[in-house]
């Protein structure tokens, strides 16, 4: 019975995760349509676990597919499609420290300033949905759910700010910038030595892309 239920729990995650993923892909068929850019983005993570005491942040990768629409506004639509490295490590070299892998897809509204000349900067802001897809503790091979007194959650809600700049180089456009993530869900619970505690995503990163326009104006 229990394998039933565990299956049937897989098969649900699958669903949803592959409904997430063809609903992330509709901005992108809309830049395609109406102009705007898309391209990749790949940086560096330094995540911390909110909530629990002895970790420090850990140092991981981000990195995907990012599409921005046209607007003619102030305002604009920017989704992404990531595999963002998370978790927090330990505070000396031995200790354990927890490894969260997810598939992410932002969707936020972004503010662009008209400005002249080929440098142009941005903010935006907006929610996230998160599946996880691998975890590890350090210095163990099996997953970390078998650890005891661990467990983790699959789905990670929370928001994303940032700023960067554009370098628009004709068809071409060079990004870069700085963000900050944070669950509101919490992503790992924790009942060691008779503590409790529970823990929310929180992630630093800087990263830099490039982007071709597929119609359109800026």
């Amino acid at each position: 019975m229990p394998s039933c239920r565990l299956r049937t729990v897989a098969r649900l995650a699958s669903l949803v995760l592959a409904s997430v993923l063809l609903a992330s892909l509709a901005p992108f068929a809309t830049a395609r349509a109406q102009g705007g850019h898309i391209g990749a983005i790949v940086g560096a993570t330094f995540s911390t676990l909110r909530g629990i005491d002895g970790l420090d942040s850990r140092t991981g990768l981000i990195g995907g597919i990012s599409n921005v629409s046209s607007s003619s506004g102030l305002f604009t639509m920017q989704s992404e499609l990531l595999l963002v490295s998370k978790g927090a490590k330990g505070t000396n070299s031995t200790a354990e420290g927890l490894q969260l892998d997810y598939i992410e897809v932002p969707i936020m509204l972004r503010l662009q300033p008209k400005t002249e000349g080929t440098v142009h900067p941005h903010l935006y802001a907006g929610p996230y949905l998160g599946f996880k897809i691998d975890c590890k503790v350090k210095g163990t091979s099996g997953s970390c759910d078998d650890i005891p007194g661990v467990s983790t959650k699959t789905v990670d809600v929370g928001g994303t700010m940032g700023a960067g700049l554009d370098f628009d180089l004709g068809p071409l456009v060079l990004s870069g910038g700085a963000r900050y993530s944070f669950g509101v869900s919490n992503v790992a619970d924790f009942d060691i030595a008779n503590v409790k505690q529970s823990a929310k995503n929180g992630v630093f990163a800087l990263y830099a892309g490039a982007a071709v326009r597929v119609g359109g104006s800026r």
